[in-house]
């Protein structure tokens, strides 16, 4: 028998982990970019987009609890198309995050570049090293850490959205008057759009819980509903100012005529702090990926061992991959818009997979138009912006041709790092 990871998370604890999973420092930036492109309609599109997450995160829902492994989307893909999907889904989500996560690090670099001296790119790798550290704590003690972040995150989001209610201006100056508000509402649809992924690396923690069936549902429903109330009460509170000339850090304004001159060092460091909780989120999620598709002789079987449950060497291997793309990147400039580029239309597909999934997993009328509707809904998004399919291609041709290795029931498991 394979390696089994430990069955700790609970409902709350899963939602902390999904929501350090899928909010980043984008919460701080995209409702100012979006007010720019849409004006007042901004919050209107932010809407648009949490209506047409809804039945991706759904899709995942009913795959979680139906089919509770560590793998996530690559063991959906398997179970319903065989080792080869599982290849490619695998090799799609680890060609995302290896760009995504990097990129997401260098976000919170810049931030704090600018709260402190130093360079954003040591900044970053420091974010992505220290993300590791609670993966080292024994027990439960990354559960409750991230825990705890994400509950910090909600409550300090929250108090910059009450800080921006309160103190802005009775009524926005000089919006200029919109022909037509429906098409301005959509203009900002694709890069508000990747707030909304992360679900799909989140997937592969359904195997954690003490009762999947029952509270991996509860975690994803949950986590959606409070990242929908943040991203529309960080819109609103951008809504109400004006932002000429700063709408990449739409939240100075808000905080502002309370704080003064430390307006902007608050709000660098609150990024600093979801930064750091996204990163450690998506390690745990992307670490467990690498377990399973170990366990299952898609990758060497030594990092399907785990020390009590928890799997040290995947999150080990996880981090150290961030910090060689980080470190390419100081030779090759990669760019942060060409990187999150690449992440994102990956997660695009990845969606769509396990839209395909559900289709032919789960019998029946509603889980079925369910999946149609995601897959319609991916072709519809992938065709819309536009997407290269180059670097997708590319990853599927690997997956192919990568070798097979001897799974952890062939295995001896390896002793505990």
């Amino acid at each position: 028998m394979g390696e089994a990871l430990g069955r700790t998370l609970t409902a709350t604890r899963g939602t902390a982990i999904l929501l350090n999973i899928v909010v980043g420092a984008g919460l701080l930036t995209l409702p100012g970019l979006a007010q720019k492109v849409a004006g007042p309609q901004a919050p209107i599109a932010w809407a648009i987009c949490a209506i047409a997450a809804t039945p991706l995160v759904l899709v995942f829902v009913l795959l979680g609890r139906q089919y509770p492994d560590a793998g996530g989307i690559a063991s959906y893909a398997e179970k319903a198309f065989g080792p080869a999907a599982q290849r490619v889904a695998a090799f799609l989500l680890l060609g995302a995050v290896a760009f995504g996560l990097p990129s997401i690090a260098l976000v919170g670099g810049h931030y704090m570049a600018q709260v402190l001296p130093g360079s954003a790119s040591l900044y970053a790798i420091a974010l992505v090293t220290l993300a590791l550290v609670p993966h080292l704590l024994p027990g439960d003690g990354a559960a409750r850490v991230m825990t705890g972040l994400a509950s910090a995150t909600v409550l300090v989001v929250a108090v910059l959205i009450v800080i921006g209610i309160v103190t802005a201006p009775p009524a926005r100056s000089a919006v200029d008057r919109i022909s037509d508000p429906i098409t301005v509402a959509f203009a900002p649809f694709m890069m508000i759009f990747f707030a909304f992924t992360g679900w799909e690396i989140g997937a592969g923690i359904a195997e954690e819980f003490r009762n999947p069936a029952a509270d991996f549902p509860k975690a994803m429903v949950g986590s959606f509903l409070l990242v929908c109330a943040l991203y529309g009460g960080a819109a609103f509170t951008a809504s109400r100012f004006d932002l000429e000339g700063i709408y990449e850090v739409p939240f100075v304004s808000v905080v502002g005529p309370v704080l003064g001159p430390m307006g902007p060092s608050a709000v660098g460091l609150t990024a600093c702090l979801i930064v750091f909780a996204n990163l450690t989120g998506a390690v745990w999620g992307v670490s467990r990926l690498v377990f399973s598709l170990a366990r299952s002789g898609q990758c060497p079987g030594w990092f399907a061992g785990t020390s009590n449950g928890r799997p040290v060497r995947a999150a080990l291997a996880t981090v150290a991959t961030l910090l060689c793309v980080l470190l390419a990147d100081q030779i090759w400039h990669f760019g942060l818009d060409r990187m999150l580029a690449l992440a994102g239309q990956n997660f695009f597909i990845l969606y769509g997979i396990a839209g395909a999934a559900l289709f032919r997993l789960m019998p029946g009328t509603g889980p079925r138009l369910l999946a149609a509707a995601a897959v319609v809904l991916v072709a519809v998004l992938c065709f819309w912006q536009g997407s290269n399919l180059v670097y997708p291609a590319l990853l599927s041709l690997a997956a192919v041709l990568a070798p097979r290795w001897p799974s952890k029931s062939t295995v001896h498991a390896s002793s505990p790092p």
